[in-house]
Protein backbone atom coordinates (compact mmCIF):
# COMPACT_ATOMS: atom_id res chain seq x y z
CA UNK A 1 0.00 0.00 0.00
CA UNK A 2 2.91 2.54 0.64
CA UNK A 3 4.75 1.44 -2.16
CA UNK A 4 1.51 2.28 -3.95
CA UNK A 5 1.08 5.55 -2.51
CA UNK A 6 4.85 6.62 -2.98
CA UNK A 7 4.67 5.70 -7.00
CA UNK A 8 1.35 7.72 -7.19
CA UNK A 9 3.28 11.22 -5.76
CA UNK A 10 6.27 10.18 -8.11
CA UNK A 11 4.01 10.43 -11.15
CA UNK A 12 2.39 13.45 -9.66
CA UNK A 13 5.88 14.75 -8.89
CA UNK A 14 6.53 13.99 -12.93
CA UNK A 15 3.33 15.28 -14.30
CA UNK A 16 3.60 18.64 -12.31
CA UNK A 17 7.32 19.03 -13.61
CA UNK A 18 6.50 18.82 -17.06
CA UNK A 19 3.15 21.00 -16.33
CA UNK A 20 5.18 23.48 -15.32
CA UNK A 21 7.99 23.03 -17.94
CA UNK A 22 5.08 22.99 -20.85
CA UNK A 23 3.65 26.07 -19.21
CA UNK A 24 6.86 28.48 -19.94
CA UNK A 25 7.59 27.08 -23.25
CA UNK A 26 3.87 27.68 -24.35
CA UNK A 27 2.24 30.86 -21.97
CA UNK A 28 -0.76 31.16 -24.33
CA UNK A 29 -1.85 27.31 -24.70
CA UNK A 30 -5.31 26.46 -22.79
CA UNK A 31 -4.98 23.43 -20.25
CA UNK A 32 -7.04 20.86 -22.50
CA UNK A 33 -4.60 21.28 -25.23
CA UNK A 34 -2.20 20.98 -22.60
CA UNK A 35 -3.18 17.76 -21.14
CA UNK A 36 -3.10 16.52 -25.13
CA UNK A 37 0.14 17.37 -25.43
CA UNK A 38 1.07 15.67 -22.27
CA UNK A 39 -1.20 12.72 -22.80
CA UNK A 40 -3.04 12.83 -19.56
CA UNK A 41 -7.34 14.02 -18.28
CA UNK A 42 -7.42 17.98 -18.20
CA UNK A 43 -8.73 17.11 -15.04
CA UNK A 44 -5.66 15.38 -13.53
CA UNK A 45 -3.59 19.29 -14.48
CA UNK A 46 -6.31 20.93 -12.57
CA UNK A 47 -5.82 18.51 -9.23
CA UNK A 48 -2.40 19.76 -9.15
CA UNK A 49 -3.42 23.05 -8.10
CA UNK A 50 -2.09 23.71 -4.13
CA UNK A 51 -3.77 25.66 -1.28
CA UNK A 52 -6.57 27.70 -1.79
CA UNK A 53 -6.52 27.56 -5.78
CA UNK A 54 -8.85 23.72 -5.40
CA UNK A 55 -11.11 22.77 -3.16
CA UNK A 56 -13.06 19.81 -3.95
CA UNK A 57 -16.90 19.52 -3.88
CA UNK A 58 -19.20 17.05 -2.68
CA UNK A 59 -20.75 15.15 -5.46
CA UNK A 60 -24.35 16.69 -4.65
CA UNK A 61 -24.38 18.58 -7.92
CA UNK A 62 -28.05 18.53 -8.36
CA UNK A 63 -28.37 20.39 -5.34
CA UNK A 64 -25.25 22.81 -5.85
CA UNK A 65 -26.48 24.04 -9.32
CA UNK A 66 -29.87 24.77 -7.78
CA UNK A 67 -28.01 26.86 -5.53
CA UNK A 68 -26.35 28.90 -8.08
CA UNK A 69 -30.20 30.40 -8.29
CA UNK A 70 -29.27 33.00 -5.83
CA UNK A 71 -25.84 34.05 -6.97
CA UNK A 72 -26.70 36.26 -9.47
CA UNK A 73 -24.87 36.42 -13.32
CA UNK A 74 -22.03 33.77 -13.86
CA UNK A 75 -20.72 32.76 -17.13
CA UNK A 76 -21.28 28.71 -17.98
CA UNK A 77 -19.51 27.25 -20.47
CA UNK A 78 -19.85 23.73 -22.37
CA UNK A 79 -17.78 21.70 -24.91
CA UNK A 80 -16.96 18.81 -26.56
CA UNK A 81 -13.50 18.41 -28.73
CA UNK A 82 -14.77 20.19 -31.49
CA UNK A 83 -17.02 23.41 -30.29
CA UNK A 84 -16.75 25.64 -27.23
CA UNK A 85 -20.39 27.52 -26.31
CA UNK A 86 -20.27 29.85 -23.47
CA UNK A 87 -23.20 31.93 -22.18
CA UNK A 88 -23.56 34.66 -19.77
CA UNK A 89 -26.92 34.85 -17.50
CA UNK A 90 -28.70 34.08 -14.56
CA UNK A 91 -29.68 30.42 -13.03
CA UNK A 92 -33.69 30.44 -12.43
CA UNK A 93 -35.50 27.71 -11.06
CA UNK A 94 -32.19 24.67 -11.66
CA UNK A 95 -34.72 21.50 -11.38
CA UNK A 96 -33.79 17.88 -11.18
CA UNK A 97 -35.77 14.95 -11.53
CA UNK A 98 -37.34 12.25 -9.13
CA UNK A 99 -34.20 10.16 -9.35
CA UNK A 100 -31.75 13.38 -9.49
CA UNK A 101 -30.30 11.49 -12.51
CA UNK A 102 -31.40 14.53 -15.06
CA UNK A 103 -31.56 18.29 -14.45
CA UNK A 104 -32.46 21.47 -16.40
CA UNK A 105 -32.71 25.34 -16.05
CA UNK A 106 -35.02 27.17 -19.05
CA UNK A 107 -34.15 30.79 -19.18
CA UNK A 108 -31.05 32.74 -19.10
CA UNK A 109 -29.51 30.13 -18.57
CA UNK A 110 -30.55 26.58 -20.95
CA UNK A 111 -29.18 23.87 -19.94
CA UNK A 112 -30.34 20.03 -20.20
CA UNK A 113 -27.94 17.88 -17.34
CA UNK A 114 -27.41 14.17 -17.06
CA UNK A 115 -25.41 13.72 -14.03
CA UNK A 116 -24.73 9.98 -14.35
CA UNK A 117 -21.59 11.72 -16.48
CA UNK A 118 -20.45 14.09 -13.77
CA UNK A 119 -17.88 12.12 -11.23
CA UNK A 120 -15.68 15.30 -10.00
CA UNK A 121 -16.17 19.08 -9.02
CA UNK A 122 -13.77 21.40 -7.90
CA UNK A 123 -14.07 25.15 -7.02
CA UNK A 124 -10.90 26.50 -9.01
CA UNK A 125 -8.72 29.85 -9.00
CA UNK A 126 -6.36 30.34 -11.76
CA UNK A 127 -4.17 33.05 -13.55
CA UNK A 128 -5.01 33.99 -16.98
CA UNK A 129 -4.48 36.71 -19.43
CA UNK A 130 -7.19 38.84 -18.23
CA UNK A 131 -6.37 38.87 -14.40
CA UNK A 132 -7.33 36.19 -11.52
CA UNK A 133 -9.98 33.70 -12.37
CA UNK A 134 -12.94 31.58 -10.22
CA UNK A 135 -14.83 29.12 -11.28
CA UNK A 136 -16.64 25.56 -10.58
CA UNK A 137 -15.37 23.21 -12.88
CA UNK A 138 -17.19 19.49 -13.07
CA UNK A 139 -15.44 16.39 -14.89
CA UNK A 140 -16.69 12.80 -15.66
CA UNK A 141 -15.09 9.78 -14.77
CA UNK A 142 -12.54 9.71 -17.01
CA UNK A 143 -10.97 13.74 -16.12
CA UNK A 144 -12.67 15.33 -19.23
CA UNK A 145 -14.46 18.38 -18.75
CA UNK A 146 -18.37 18.42 -18.37
CA UNK A 147 -18.97 21.75 -17.48
CA UNK A 148 -17.50 24.67 -16.06
CA UNK A 149 -19.30 28.09 -13.81
CA UNK A 150 -17.01 31.10 -14.09
CA UNK A 151 -17.53 34.12 -11.62
CA UNK A 152 -17.76 37.35 -13.03
CA UNK A 153 -18.06 41.05 -12.27
CA UNK A 154 -21.66 41.30 -11.53
CA UNK A 155 -21.79 37.51 -9.43
CA UNK A 156 -22.76 38.41 -6.44
CA UNK A 157 -19.70 37.59 -4.21
CA UNK A 158 -21.36 36.88 -0.91
CA UNK A 159 -23.74 34.13 -2.03
CA UNK A 160 -20.95 32.55 -4.53
CA UNK A 161 -18.81 32.26 -1.09
CA UNK A 162 -21.95 30.35 0.70
CA UNK A 163 -22.35 28.45 -2.15
CA UNK A 164 -18.38 27.09 -1.97
CA UNK A 165 -19.19 26.40 2.21
CA UNK A 166 -21.83 24.54 1.83
CA UNK A 167 -20.57 22.05 -1.39
CA UNK A 168 -16.71 22.34 -0.44
CA UNK A 169 -15.60 18.51 0.63
CA UNK A 170 -12.74 17.71 3.50
CA UNK A 171 -11.05 15.24 1.04
CA UNK A 172 -9.95 15.33 -2.53
CA UNK A 173 -11.34 12.22 -3.90
CA UNK A 174 -8.83 9.70 -5.38
CA UNK A 175 -8.77 9.34 -9.29
CA UNK A 176 -7.19 6.44 -11.45
CA UNK A 177 -6.90 7.13 -15.40
CA UNK A 178 -8.98 5.45 -17.44
CA UNK A 179 -7.96 6.58 -20.14
CA UNK A 180 -10.41 8.53 -22.99
CA UNK A 181 -13.67 8.36 -22.97
CA UNK A 182 -14.88 5.46 -25.37
CA UNK A 183 -16.86 6.34 -28.43
CA UNK A 184 -19.76 4.56 -29.36
CA UNK A 185 -19.83 2.93 -32.53
CA UNK A 186 -21.28 3.10 -35.66
CA UNK A 187 -24.31 1.45 -37.01
CA UNK A 188 -23.64 -0.96 -39.49
CA UNK A 189 -26.03 -0.53 -42.38
CA UNK A 190 -26.89 -3.98 -42.91
CA UNK A 191 -28.22 -4.24 -39.10
CA UNK A 192 -30.75 -1.19 -39.56
CA UNK A 193 -33.88 -1.65 -39.89
CA UNK A 194 -34.71 0.75 -42.81
CA UNK A 195 -37.96 0.60 -43.26
CA UNK A 196 -38.77 1.40 -39.40
CA UNK A 197 -36.34 4.69 -39.60
CA UNK A 198 -38.11 5.83 -42.96
CA UNK A 199 -41.67 5.11 -41.58
CA UNK A 200 -41.09 6.49 -38.29
CA UNK A 201 -39.51 9.28 -39.46
CA UNK A 202 -42.14 10.27 -41.49
CA UNK A 203 -44.61 9.86 -38.85
CA UNK A 204 -42.77 11.26 -36.04
CA UNK A 205 -44.99 14.33 -34.02
CA UNK A 206 -42.19 15.84 -32.08
CA UNK A 207 -38.79 16.60 -32.18
CA UNK A 208 -38.14 14.63 -28.62
CA UNK A 209 -39.29 11.00 -29.81
CA UNK A 210 -36.59 11.23 -32.73
CA UNK A 211 -34.14 9.15 -30.49
CA UNK A 212 -36.64 6.89 -29.51
CA UNK A 213 -36.76 6.21 -32.91
CA UNK A 214 -33.46 5.84 -33.87
CA UNK A 215 -33.27 3.00 -30.77
CA UNK A 216 -35.91 0.79 -32.88
CA UNK A 217 -33.97 1.23 -36.10
CA UNK A 218 -31.19 0.05 -34.84
CA UNK A 219 -29.17 2.81 -35.99
CA UNK A 220 -27.08 6.18 -34.09
CA UNK A 221 -28.06 9.59 -35.71
CA UNK A 222 -25.19 10.26 -38.72
CA UNK A 223 -25.91 6.82 -39.98
CA UNK A 224 -29.75 7.39 -39.84
CA UNK A 225 -28.98 10.95 -42.03
CA UNK A 226 -27.23 8.94 -44.58
CA UNK A 227 -29.78 6.40 -44.91
CA UNK A 228 -32.60 9.04 -45.33
CA UNK A 229 -30.40 11.37 -47.52
CA UNK A 230 -32.54 12.94 -50.77
CA UNK A 231 -36.19 13.66 -49.34
CA UNK A 232 -35.87 14.55 -44.98
CA UNK A 233 -31.70 14.87 -45.16
CA UNK A 234 -29.06 16.55 -46.98
CA UNK A 235 -25.05 16.54 -46.74
CA UNK A 236 -23.83 20.23 -46.89
CA UNK A 237 -20.56 20.82 -49.18
CA UNK A 238 -17.83 23.03 -47.86
CA UNK A 239 -16.89 25.68 -51.25
CA UNK A 240 -14.83 28.56 -50.69
CA UNK A 241 -15.68 29.37 -46.86
CA UNK A 242 -16.92 27.05 -44.44
CA UNK A 243 -20.66 25.79 -43.99
CA UNK A 244 -20.50 27.45 -40.37
CA UNK A 245 -18.74 30.31 -41.77
CA UNK A 246 -22.10 30.87 -44.21
CA UNK A 247 -24.54 29.83 -41.99
CA UNK A 248 -23.30 32.09 -39.23
CA UNK A 249 -23.11 35.04 -41.92
CA UNK A 250 -26.83 34.39 -43.45
CA UNK A 251 -28.33 34.31 -39.64
CA UNK A 252 -26.49 37.92 -39.17
CA UNK A 253 -27.22 39.54 -42.06
CA UNK A 254 -31.09 38.48 -41.50
CA UNK A 255 -31.38 39.05 -38.14
CA UNK A 256 -32.73 35.79 -38.38
CA UNK A 257 -32.51 34.63 -34.49
CA UNK A 258 -31.52 30.74 -33.78
CA UNK A 259 -31.24 28.23 -31.13
CA UNK A 260 -28.06 26.75 -30.75
CA UNK A 261 -26.95 23.44 -29.62
CA UNK A 262 -23.51 22.22 -28.09
CA UNK A 263 -23.29 19.41 -25.81
CA UNK A 264 -20.87 15.87 -24.64
CA UNK A 265 -22.78 13.40 -22.70
CA UNK A 266 -22.84 14.92 -19.48
CA UNK A 267 -24.78 18.15 -20.39
CA UNK A 268 -26.56 20.25 -23.60
CA UNK A 269 -26.21 23.72 -23.65
CA UNK A 270 -28.46 25.98 -25.63
CA UNK A 271 -28.29 29.41 -26.43
CA UNK A 272 -31.22 31.43 -28.54
CA UNK A 273 -30.79 34.35 -29.95
CA UNK A 274 -29.13 36.62 -32.76
CA UNK A 275 -25.74 36.44 -33.94
CA UNK A 276 -23.70 40.11 -35.18
CA UNK A 277 -19.70 39.84 -34.15
CA UNK A 278 -18.48 37.07 -36.31
CA UNK A 279 -14.91 36.49 -36.28
CA UNK A 280 -12.40 33.66 -38.35
CA UNK A 281 -9.19 32.53 -36.70
CA UNK A 282 -6.99 30.22 -38.40
CA UNK A 283 -9.83 27.28 -38.03
CA UNK A 284 -12.03 28.69 -35.55
CA UNK A 285 -15.04 30.22 -36.51
CA UNK A 286 -16.11 32.55 -33.61
CA UNK A 287 -19.17 34.11 -32.41
CA UNK A 288 -18.10 36.90 -30.30
CA UNK A 289 -21.11 38.95 -28.39
CA UNK A 290 -22.30 40.28 -25.35
CA UNK A 291 -23.33 37.52 -23.38
CA UNK A 292 -22.91 34.52 -26.12
CA UNK A 293 -19.21 33.05 -27.71
CA UNK A 294 -19.37 29.86 -30.06
CA UNK A 295 -16.03 28.60 -31.55
CA UNK A 296 -15.91 25.75 -33.29
CA UNK A 297 -12.80 24.71 -35.43
CA UNK A 298 -14.00 23.54 -38.35
CA UNK A 299 -11.13 21.76 -39.29
CA UNK A 300 -12.36 18.94 -36.45
CA UNK A 301 -16.05 18.82 -38.18
CA UNK A 302 -16.58 16.29 -40.66
CA UNK A 303 -19.82 16.57 -41.84
CA UNK A 304 -22.52 19.27 -42.26
CA UNK A 305 -26.29 18.00 -42.56
CA UNK A 306 -29.81 19.59 -43.34
CA UNK A 307 -32.02 18.13 -41.64
CA UNK A 308 -35.72 18.21 -41.79
CA UNK A 309 -38.04 16.29 -39.24
CA UNK A 310 -41.71 15.96 -39.56
CA UNK A 311 -43.86 17.52 -36.07
CA UNK A 312 -47.48 18.66 -34.76
CA UNK A 313 -46.05 21.95 -35.51
CA UNK A 314 -44.92 21.79 -38.92
CA UNK A 315 -41.52 20.36 -40.56
CA UNK A 316 -38.25 21.31 -38.05
CA UNK A 317 -35.67 22.22 -39.62
CA UNK A 318 -31.79 21.82 -38.48
CA UNK A 319 -28.27 22.41 -39.45
CA UNK A 320 -25.90 19.67 -37.77
CA UNK A 321 -22.55 18.97 -37.85
CA UNK A 322 -20.35 15.57 -36.82
CA UNK A 323 -16.76 14.88 -35.98
CA UNK A 324 -14.69 11.96 -37.45
CA UNK A 325 -16.69 9.55 -35.04
CA UNK A 326 -19.80 10.55 -36.02
CA UNK A 327 -20.55 11.93 -33.04
CA UNK A 328 -22.87 15.25 -33.06
CA UNK A 329 -21.15 18.26 -32.11
CA UNK A 330 -23.55 21.15 -33.09
CA UNK A 331 -26.98 21.51 -33.86
CA UNK A 332 -28.72 25.10 -35.04
CA UNK A 333 -32.87 25.37 -35.09
CA UNK A 334 -34.99 28.43 -35.52
CA UNK A 335 -35.60 30.12 -32.78
CA UNK A 336 -39.77 28.93 -31.85
CA UNK A 337 -41.56 27.81 -29.02
CA UNK A 338 -43.67 24.27 -28.77
CA UNK A 339 -46.25 24.75 -30.28
CA UNK A 340 -45.42 27.37 -32.56
CA UNK A 341 -44.41 26.55 -36.20
CA UNK A 342 -40.58 27.31 -36.91
CA UNK A 343 -40.89 30.99 -38.89
CA UNK A 344 -40.54 31.24 -42.62
CA UNK A 345 -37.39 34.07 -41.81
CA UNK A 346 -35.29 30.86 -40.61
CA UNK A 347 -36.35 28.13 -43.52
CA UNK A 348 -35.21 31.26 -46.05
CA UNK A 349 -31.66 31.09 -44.78
CA UNK A 350 -31.59 27.27 -44.26
CA UNK A 351 -32.68 26.76 -48.22
CA UNK A 352 -30.02 29.69 -49.03
CA UNK A 353 -27.15 27.55 -47.29
CA UNK A 354 -28.40 24.51 -48.81
CA UNK A 355 -28.63 26.41 -52.59
CA UNK A 356 -24.54 27.25 -51.57
CA UNK A 357 -23.73 23.59 -51.05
Amino acid sequence: MEQTIMAAEAAEQSLAARFEALQEQQPKMRIRQMADVLNVSEMELVRLRGGDALIPLQNRFGELLKALDDVGPVMILSRNNEVVHEVTGTFNDFTTGKSGAMGLAVGEIDVRVFFKHWAFGYRVKEQARSGLRESLQFFDQYGAAVHKIYRVADTLPDAWERVIREFADEQMEPFAPQGRRPVPERAKLDHVKAEVLREGWAELKDVHHFGALLKRAGTDRLTALEILRGEWATELQRSDDDVLDRLLALLRDSECPAMFFVGNPGIVQIFTGKVSNLRRTGPWMNVLDPGFNLHANTESIKSWWLVRRPSADGVITSVEAFNSDGELVLTVFGARKPGIPESELWREQAANLEATS
